[in-house]
Parts: structure tokens; C-alpha cells; sequence
């Protein structure tokens, strides 16, 4: 069941939590809810730690229910991905990444989509997407290319499993 009154008042006591206070409580989160999803995704909404950031991405993509979507145009030398995911009762999310001569030109985490332009590209599995991305995004990274705030909500696309 969905309440979300019981979301913010349970994200207002974690952000009153010293760190290993907030561990314990995302643990009970994990042992307690059915569907944990939603309260990870409330407790993310307010943390400001970026490893913190990450551990709760990484444990809402292995515990939780996220519809996602790849939509890939072009091949490795020269495209555009977009790669979209739904929690459920939370407005979708859109990773948008260009590229051309095999480098990343940009990297943007929209808070929205239209489904319209989505329809430009065929839907593709996300792990065809990802063996794309994934070296380009590895070259990124190592050469220094920065990533936008909120793309550690992406994680669940390039995890194992």
C-alpha cells in the first residue's frame, strides 16, 4: 500500500539520523516492506551523501520493481541512447546520451519524457543498450568527463543480474 504521509514523515526521520542510524533504518526498510521501492526511493529523494546516493540506487535497483526502456539510434561510432525507467507512482525518468566519433558529446538525466519522442527510435533491450554504452561511458569516465547530478539513479541499468 502507498501512503504518502507515511513516505515523508519516514524521509524527514532519516534525514534526522546520523549514518549508522540511517543504515539500520534502510535495513529494516529491506526487511520489513514487501515492495520496498518506494520507501528507498523517498529515502533518496533526501540524501545528500553521494555514497550514500549510490548504496540506495544500487539497493532500489536489486530490490525494487523499475519498468525500464532502451531506445538506441546510430552504432558505436555516432548515436544517441535514451534509457528510461518507471518506479511505480513516480513520475518516469529519461538518461539521455549523445555521441559522435566514439566520444560522449552529453549526458542529461530529464526528470520527464514525452512519449512522443521516444517513438523516433525502436524500444531495444537494455542489455543490447548498455554493451553500447558502456565502453563509451567507461572512456567518458577515465578521460576525465564529468556525469550530471542524478545519474547514480541509473546504476540499475549497467548492474549485474
Amino acid at each position: 500500500m502507498y501512503d504518502e504521509t507515511a513516505l515523508d514523515g519516514l524521509a524527514f526521520a532519516y534525514t534526522e539520523l546520523a549514518e549508522q542510524e540511517r543504515q539500520a533504518l534502510v535495513r529494516a526498510v529491506l526487511q520489513d516492506a514487501a515492495d520496498p521501492t518506494q520507501a528507498l526511493a523517498a529515502l533518496l529523494a533526501v540524501e545528500e551523501e553521494p555514497r550514500a546516493q549510490q548504496r540506495l540506487a544500487g539497493l532500489i535497483s536489486k530490490h525494487g520493481h523499475i519498468e525500464q526502456s532502451a531506445f538506441l539510434e546510430g552504432n558505436e561510432s555516432q548515436g544517441q541512447a535514451r534509457l528510461l525507467q518507471n518506479l511505480p507512482r513516480l513520475k518516469p525518468e529519461l538518461l539521455q546520451i549523445t555521441w559522435n566519433e566514439g566520444k560522449i558529446n552529453s549526458i542529461e538525466v530529464k526528470p520527464q519524457f514525452h512519449s512522443k519522442s521516444e517513438a523516433s527510435s525502436p524500444a531495444i533491450s537494455v542489455a543490447e543498450a548498455v554493451a553500447t554504452l558502456a565502453p563509451l561511458l567507461w572512456q567518458h569516465i577515465r578521460t576525465g568527463g564529468e556525469l550530471p547530478e542524478g545519474v547514480h539513479r541509473f546504476a540499475g541499468f549497467f548492474s549485474l543480474g
